[in-house]
């Protein structure tokens, strides 16, 4: 029985969100013969580096009541002209993202509610693999009935950039280089933050033991206290350059130019495990789904917690705290 597939996702504000499910929508249209893909997201500003032409009729805010409308309207009209229609949601079991497709369902715009594993959903495909594209090329091809190329498994960037150096890192080439960034998005939660003195020390034993160059790469509003505060600390920055993104091209090219790149789990990971780059990844309450896994990534855990990662109870030191990390583990 042949079936003309819609894929409605959904999604949060991330970038990292954003460059999963980018590549994701991507590679399901260009394998599933006649299939869309639409995504329903949280005022995602990163939308805007979609590559592949307008993201009107694919990308809709639903905290717009306008875009809201509009994608009301594209599922009730692909139902007629002959799609079926799935609600799909980026995270396993979010409640919040089955009370959203339930809605649409409710107004005749979907057909169907997957999930990995809530058991009020119509169809239930539980999860495969570890990281999150992976799960996600999975449950798209039990639901229809396609076999991902083993080589779609690997992220690959929905954003145009150049795959070179950037100005401040192309002089180094004879330079060991180790990209440092020491933010997340997740910034105001202590279980996120690695204290600003074990950052200088690590990087301290960085250029005094191991002779790397460290560049300081990112965005965030703590950029130039960092800066700062590494300049009266170390003194002389001769062997650290500061690089803040100017945009997501920007940081991608960054990236790019590195040897190896230690941050805690953020969305520079990500980035980081497209470019096949060398990676000390410092994991804290995050569920493990979200941390890519390859032959040099390391995964640096807080050995002190009592339960495994939950992106839910983050607040909870019972859970991981990228805080209780030790310094020695790092640097061994």
């Amino acid at each position: 029985m042949t079936m003309k597939p819609l894929l409605l996702y959904t999604m949060t504000s991330g970038l990292g969100d954003y460059l999963i499910m980018g590549d994701l929508m991507r590679k399901v249209e260009k394998t599933v013969h006649g299939s869309r893909c639409l995504m329903a997201h949280r005022a995602n500003p990163h939308i805007r580096l979609w590559p592949f032409g307008s993201t009107n009729s694919s990308f809709f805010n639903v905290y717009n009541c306008k875009e809201l409308l509009a994608l009301i309207n594209s599922l009730k009209k692909a139902r007629t002209n002959g799609y079926t229609t799935f609600g799909l949601q980026m995270a396993p079991g979010s409640v919040q993202g089955f009370f959203f497709h339930l809605f649409l369902k409710r107004l005749k715009a979907l057909d169907f509610i997957v999930d990995f594993n809530l058991i009020n959903a119509d169809i239930l495909t539980p999860p495969e693999g570890r990281y999150i594209l992976d799960m996600h090329l999975n449950q798209a091809g039990k639901l229809l009935h396609t076999k991902f190329p083993e080589r779609l498994y690997k992220l690959e960037l929905p954003v145009n950039f150049k795959k070179k150096p950037t100005d401040s890192t192309s002089g180094l080439k004879d330079k060991s280089t180790v990209g440092i960034h020491p933010w997340s998005r997740r910034g105001d939660l202590p279980c996120f933050v690695w204290s600003d003195e074990n950052w200088m020390a690590l990087i301290k034993t960085l250029i005094q033991r191991d002779s790397k160059h460290v560049i300081i790469l990112g965005k965030d509003k703590k950029f130039d206290e960092f800066r700062h505060l590494l300049s009266e600390q170390m003194g002389n920055t001769e062997n650290i350059s500061f690089i803040p993104s100017r945009s997501v091209p920007h940081l991608i090219e960054t990236i790019s130019g590195i040897d190896h790149l230690i941050s805690v789990n953020t969305s520079v990971i990500h980035i980081g495990y497209s470019l096949e780059k060398p990676m000390t990844i410092l994991s804290g309450p995050s569920l493990d789904l979200w941390i890519p896994e390859a032959e040099n990534i390391e995964v640096i855990r807080d050995k002190a917690a009592l339960f495994p990662g939950s992106d839910k109870m983050i607040d909870d030191r019972r859970f991981p705290c990228i805080s209780r990390i030790p310094l020695k583990e790092i640097i061994k």
